[in-house]
């Protein structure tokens, strides 16, 4: 059986993208309200009920939404410094805790104690929260045991670099806290958004579906945001 082939042999075009983010919806909401009160327009959809009253109705709505979606873009930049911050402290702690684990795996070979203690014989896990346990752990155990500590000073582990790295996981901890916040707050002017875009969006869908019957092929249409088909 013969498989079917494209007579061009071009690869098939991609489809455009048929989604609309928020703030291009409120593009064109702003356009359809802004010149919903011109008068060719007005006169006819006040016919429908569209008074001068309810189209400030939804002015005020549509503004009300605008506010929103500039809290949440401010809400998820706030969010996006936080995390790169994170990523940052998180990348720094991270290189020097496998490098002393490298070298304590070599320096502490065979020794039991020292290899279960410092979790030497475990693979060091992905996921943030299993590796920030691995990682306080880690330096915990050598801060308490003076002749782990000593020992691994002869390598370049020493007191110092121990202290540190328990603070920068310290500092770590406070960063998490703040993305967490940061996300949290995204999130919530996101919700706080799209209710009132959910609001707003049926009288907007509306307006334009009765618009589009009563001047139907009006260029007039041009002005609220609606194509007019060319003859």
């Amino acid at each position: 059986m013969g498989t079917t082939e494209n007579p061009t042999n071009e690869a098939p075009k991609p489809q455009p993208s048929t989604y609309v983010t928020t703030a291009e919806w409120i593009a064109k909401m702003k356009l359809t309200f802004g010149n919903a009160m011109l008068p060719e327009i007005f006169e006819i959809m006040k016919t429908v009920g569209y008074t001068e009253e309810k189209i400030n109705e939804m002015i005020s709505k549509l503004t009300h939404l605008e506010d929103l979606q500039q809290a949440q873009t401010k809400e998820y930049a706030e969010q996006y410094a936080e995390t790169e911050k994170f990523d940052a402290k998180h990348a720094e702690i991270d290189a020097v805790f496998t490098k002393d684990r490298g070298l304590l795996k070599i320096f502490f070979k065979g020794i039991v104690h020292a290899q279960s203690i410092l979790k030497l014989d475990e693979a060091k896990p992905k996921a943030f929260i299993a590796w920030q346990d691995m990682a306080t752990n880690f330096y915990a155990q050598l801060e308490a045991a003076p002749e782990l500590l000593s020992k691994s000073a002869t390598i370049g582990i020493t007191s110092e670099s121990v202290t540190a790295q328990k603070q920068a996981l310290k500092d770590l901890q406070v960063l998490k806290e703040s993305q967490r916040k940061e996300t949290a707050e995204a999130q919530a002017a996101t919700d706080a958004r799209d209710r009132a875009f959910d609001e707003l969006y049926p009288l907007y869908s509306e307006y334009i579906q009765y618009a589009k019957v009563l001047l139907a092929d009006n260029q007039t249409l041009e002005a609220i945001g609606v194509k007019v088909k060319a003859k």
